[in-house]
């Protein structure tokens, strides 16, 4: 009887520490999945932000430039004289 008892509490703690192992491996592969998910967002993140920062980059640079063009013309002799109207119309259209 004694014997029952030791084999069943044996067979019983048994079955609960595979259950708790088990239960450990699950949770730590759904993490590890999470993680994988959470890894590819910020790789998404970081890529936007590269993208983000070139155009940012890319239009300060044009900015620039046009600044530049504006001062030009600013300053060329004739630049403060009235515009044919096919220039006007041009010109409202490009610098609205």
């Amino acid at each position: 009887m004694i014997f029952d008892i030791r084999k069943n509490f044996v067979t019983l703690l048994a079955m609960a520490f595979f259950l708790v192992a088990f239960g450990l491996g699950c949770w730590a592969f759904v993490l590890r999945d999470r993680l994988d998910i959470a890894e590819d967002k910020i790789g998404g993140f970081e890529d936007a932000a590269r993208i983000r920062r070139q155009s940012d980059r890319e239009q300060a640079r044009l900015r620039e430039e046009a600044a530049q063009l504006d001062d030009y013309l600013d300053a060329k002799e004739g630049g403060d004289a009235p515009l044919s109207d096919y220039l006007s119309d041009a010109a409202g259209r490009l610098w609205p």
